[in-house]
Parts: C-alpha cells; structure tokens; sequence
C-alpha cells in the first residue's frame, strides 16, 4: 500500500516525520523536495483540517484520486 507522509529533511540528510510512522522491514521510498520552507508539524491533524487550502477545487481533489488510484493498480 502506498502511503504519503509528511517530513522534514535537515542539512545532514536525516528525515524527520510529522508523524509517527510504523516501518516493517526495509521499505522502499520516493522523495520530493517542495520548494516550500519547513515549518513545524502541527500537534495534530484531524480529517477535515488536513486538506484545507491545498486543493483549489473538487475537480482537483478527483483528479489528484484518480492519478492515486492509478499509481496503485500499476503495483
């Protein structure tokens, strides 16, 4: 299963998750650097606060899933 995480990437290269994250084993991983300075994960993240202000519609939203949705039909 496909999972996205948010994280932080300092100068030395270590990785620092928003979240906690459970790994079995060795995983294989994709990273994408955004042009977006870090700032500080947020305490926590409830369902309807997460996405807000990141998608500018619906249509967005249903392409975005259907791309997902796509990614993991391919595995």
């Amino acid at each position: 299963m496909m999972q996205t995480i948010e994280a932080t990437l300092d100068e030395i290269g270590q990785l620092h998750f928003a979240e906690p994250v459970k790994i079995n084993g060795t995983q294989r991983v994709l990273v994408t650097l955004l042009n977006a300075p870090a700032s500080a994960p947020p305490k926590s993240i409830t369902a309807r606060g997460a996405m807000k202000g990141m998608l500018s519609s619906v249509d967005e939203f249903i392409a975005n899933k259907a791309l997902e949705i796509a990614l993991e039909e391919k595995q």
